[in-house]
């Protein structure tokens, strides 16, 4: 069985897999899958009427490098809802070089506190074994790694998942300040034309539900996250704050979407 971590966390469990009751239609190029009502109510409310429109043909991704390109770059991301709703953040992707002719790391922030560790594995998966907070000096440890984007996947698929999460402050990494378990589903939602303000790009949309407890609360959460063709993250909803969330229980999400982009190619 295969094992996968959903962004952010640590995963160890087996994994099963799973349909969803979307209604399918086949086109000549690839699998339409329409949105169902729930979820593009919530891509309405969070990132905008609109932003996420007609679902377009879609296929595996045969090489998740095509839909995050290992590339240094930045991205201005307009905040369109949560307590920052109007502002805009950098967002970078920067190569790490490693000593001894290791393979380079990848550095991806996730908001102007956030950032996640990637790197390719030799089956072509983007995993993610760590993220850092620097709010709260906070470190997300994954055993194993988090996968970011999974070579194979296929549109409608869901994986459903075990897993345990340890949280720890960087003063002291080696002491589990706080730890828990969850369980969730990620799932290939399909492909579809998504409107931003630094273009309109044709987009695969994942989407992450997890619930579970880290420290003195329960919790559940679900994450969208927007990726097209040789630019990289276009749209996020997802928890701003790692500790308020998952140690205080205090609900920090937000929407964000691509308005400007420094070495990815624009939209059209």
């Amino acid at each position: 069985m295969k094992r996968i971590i959903p962004f952010v966390v640590a995963l160890v469990g087996c994994l099963t897999f799973a349909t969803g009751s979307v209604s399918r239609l086949w086109a000549a190029d690839g699998l339409v899958l329409p949105l169902s009502p729930a979820d593009q109510q919530e891509l309405d409310k969070r990132l905008g009427a609109g932003v996420v429109g007609q679902a377009l043909p879609s296929n595996p991704i045969t090489d998740p490098s095509v839909y995050f390109p290992l590339q240094d770059r930045t991205g201005g991301f307009l905040v369109t809802s949560g307590p920052n709703s109007g502002a805009t953040q950098t967002l970078t992707v920067t190569q790490r070089p490693r000593p001894g002719g290791q393979a380079a790391a990848w550095r991806a922030s996730l908001s102007p506190s956030q950032a996640g560790f990637i790197h390719q594995t030799s089956e072509g998966h983007l995993m993610m074994p760590t993220v850092t907070d620097t709010n709260h000096d906070v470190l997300v440890i994954s055993k194993p790694a988090n996968p970011f984007l999974l070579k194979g996947m296929k549109p409608g698929e869901t994986r459903t998942f075990k897993q345990k999460i340890a949280v720890n402050y960087l003063d002291d990494p080696t002491r589990n300040d706080y730890s828990g378990s969850m369980t969730g589903s990620f799932t290939y939602l399909g492909t579809y034309q998504v409107t931003v303000p630094a273009g309109t790009y044709p987009a695969i949309a994942m989407r992450l539900k997890y619930q579970g407890k880290v420290g003195p609360a329960n919790t559940q959460d679900t994450a969208y996250y927007l990726f097209a063709p040789q630019v990289g993250m276009i749209g996020v909803v997802s928890q701003e704050d790692v500790e308020a969330f998952w140690i205080i229980h205090i609900d920090t999400k937000m929407g964000k979407v691509l308005a400007s982009s420094g070495s990815a190619p624009a939209g059209n």
